[in-house]
């Protein structure tokens, strides 16, 4: 039988108990969770990359008139992109305002062989983004900065 002092002191532990639990399965679920951006889906167009160590401009290498190389984030946080021959995708989360983090190496189709400017379009280092009004996406890494405009549907 219980004694009244203790009956208050068991249920006050199971209290306890029960408003951890509930706190830390909170924190799991929070930090957990990732920023929902809808101006980053979509279709884009690479303009011009930055080298961050010289500050030289580099323009996309087009193999003809109407070639573009493309970056197309989509709603379930899959990111595809194509090379000169191959394609390519990865998976990425949006932990905080404005940073980016890709989740693999990026898998790509090995058709063929892909020319050395393909070499600069591994975005997996990229670690923040910002967008100049909703036509203009900036991917940033500590070696470049990519500059994409919103390609029409």
């Amino acid at each position: 039988m219980l004694q009244p002092g203790k009956w208050r002191k068991n249920s006050t532990a199971a209290v306890m108990k029960k408003w951890c639990l509930v706190l830390f399965c909170f924190i799991s679920l929070t930090l957990n969770a990732q920023i929902k951006d809808s101006l980053l889906i979509g279709n884009w167009e690479l303009v011009k990359i930055i080298d961050n160590l010289t500050g030289d401009e580099i323009l996309p290498v087009r193999k003809k008139a109407d070639f573009s190389y493309d970056l197309t984030f989509c709603e379930d946080s899959l990111v595809k992109f194509n090379l000169e021959i191959n394609k390519c995708s990865n998976s990425y989360v949006i932990p905080a305002k404005n940073q980016i983090r890709f989740l693999y190496y990026a898998e790509c189709t090995k058709i063929c062989c892909d020319k050395e400017f393909s070499e600069l379009l591994m975005y997996e280092e990229c670690t923040s983004y910002y967008h100049k009004n909703s036509d203009i996406l900036v991917l940033v890494s500590e070696d470049r900065i990519y500059y994409f405009s919103r390609k029409e549907h």
